[in-house]
């Protein structure tokens, strides 16, 4: 009889650094395969079971194997201070697994560090839990960070869609007048629509491509429209139409604008043949068209509107197709990356010295005599009030593990705010003199 849907695989039989789940399903045959970010094994008695890995970013190869012997110092204390606990019950596996599945650029951010917290310190999750980024493997259910993000998008497209059939501006700013001041910009930036190039044009349809999707489907929303309820092979497709080299929409129409606008082979700014093609154009103009046409192929972050930046990356683009520029001179540049720093820097700088054991009274006199050029005080607040007094060696390992995806994660982690870190080093403050003295011990 298969094992129930969605059940946690006991908890011997699941390595450190990993969660399992049973899908419901049997197979007379032995199964051994990926599933991109996941694996999909059967047990002794033909059971599938679904594995993934909480340290972040670790995914299986074609094959179905992890890579364990990759993992660095840091991930391997962690996995023997979790293999020291015994058993851990189901509520604190939902916490671990929450912990792997937080991306920092998520445009929730820090709402469901704030919920883990708390999570750590009653030792449970309180279900819907906040939906926490775009590897989020939960099976109980989750809630939105952010209400009304799929009626703003399809405003934006209503819009967008309006103006290029020769709409009038008042119209829209009667029916959304929460969003005029998106639309005086629009329609400013842009001008009228008889005067757009052939170019601008194509460049509309090459963003209409990543608008159109999300209009429909989104990754930020928990309902039925999300791509949640998608296949990998169906979100695999839908990506290579859209950003694959050849054949696919997206290519056919960056070829388009290239012939027309007289531009190198257009990529999308993460392929490293589109820095070559960019440093090779020396006309001024059309190297500032290349650098737009790049950004609209790259869609936003592809297709992850769940990502903190998404309106502000689809106002740049529209400002780009109008303007010729690809920055918006009434906006002040860095402010999202300056807030997730700050943001992580505080998390993180909390997390530690709570796992050190520092009061937080002492850590806050002690940070008023260093210069930081911004405020931690808020997050060391969350920190320890959600983990409170009370310590154990669960909590410190969860706490420990928070730490180390805030701090390590490739999409947004602290690792990625060099100046903050060159800094703290400057100052002489340490983001990890827990960890350090843990590997210490154990040498």
């Amino acid at each position: 009889m298969a094992k129930k849907k969605n059940t946690l695989v006991p908890y011997d039989q699941v390595s450190p650094g990993f969660e399992a789940l049973y899908t419901g399903k049997t197979s007379s045959k032995p199964v051994r395969e990926s599933e991109m970010i996941t694996t999909l094994h059967s047990d002794k008695n033909g059971n599938l079971i679904r594995q993934w890995s909480t340290i972040p970013w670790t995914f299986p190869d074609k094959e179905g194997q992890w890579k364990e012997d990759a993992w660095d110092d840091t991930v391997k204390c962690l996995h023997q201070m979790q293999s020291k606990l015994g058993p851990l019950d189901d509520n604190i596996r939902k916490i671990r697994v929450l912990i792997g599945g937080l991306i920092p650029c998520d445009s929730g951010f820090p709402v469901f560090v704030d919920e883990l917290l708390d999570a750590i310190g009653r030792g449970k999750i309180n279900p819907p839990t906040f939906r926490n980024g775009c590897l989020c493997a939960t099976w109980w259910k989750l809630k939105t960070t952010q209400p009304h993000h799929t009626e703003s998008m399809r405003t934006i497209h209503t819009v967008l869609k309006g103006y290029l059939a020769g709409k009038a501006k008042k119209g829209f700013i009667r029916k959304f007048p929460h969003a005029e001041g998106f639309i005086n910009r629009t329609y400013e930036w842009l001008g009228p629509v008889d005067k757009l190039t052939d170019v601008q044009k194509l460049m509309f349809d090459r963003m209409f491509l990543t608008i159109d999707f999300f209009a429909q489907f989104g990754d930020t929303v928990t309902q039925v429209h999300s791509l949640k309820s998608m296949d990998l092979k169906e979100i695999e497709s839908i990506g290579n139409d859209l950003f694959g080299d050849e054949g696919g929409r997206g290519a056919c129409l960056d070829a388009e604008i290239s012939k027309k606008a007289g531009l190198p082979k257009i990529h999308p700014r993460w392929n490293p043949t589109f820095q070559e093609n960019l440093d090779s154009i020396k006309n001024p103009k059309k190297k500032e068209l290349y650098r737009i046409c790049g950004a609209i192929a790259e869609g936003v972050y592809t297709l992850s509107d769940c990502h903190h930046n998404t309106f502000r990356v689809i106002e740049n683009q529209i400002h780009g197709i109008g303007a010729g520029k690809s920055s918006i001179p009434t906006r002040k540049a860095r402010t999202e990356k300056e807030r997730m720093g700050h943001l992580l820097f505080g998390y993180v700088l909390g997390l530690d010295k709570w796992l050190v054991g520092i009061p937080m009274q002492f850590l806050l006199l002690d940070l008023g005599h260093i210069d930081l050029g911004f405020d931690t005080k808020n997050e060391i607040l969350r920190v320890y009030a959600y983990l409170g007094e009370e310590r154990s060696a669960v909590k410190e390992w969860l706490a420990g593990c928070l730490w180390y995806n805030l701090t390590n994660n490739e999409q947004g982690g602290l690792v990625s705010h060099k100046e903050l870190l060159e800094h703290a080093e400057k100052a002489g403050l340490s983001l990890r003199e827990w960890m350090d003295s843990a590997l210490r011990n154990d040498s």
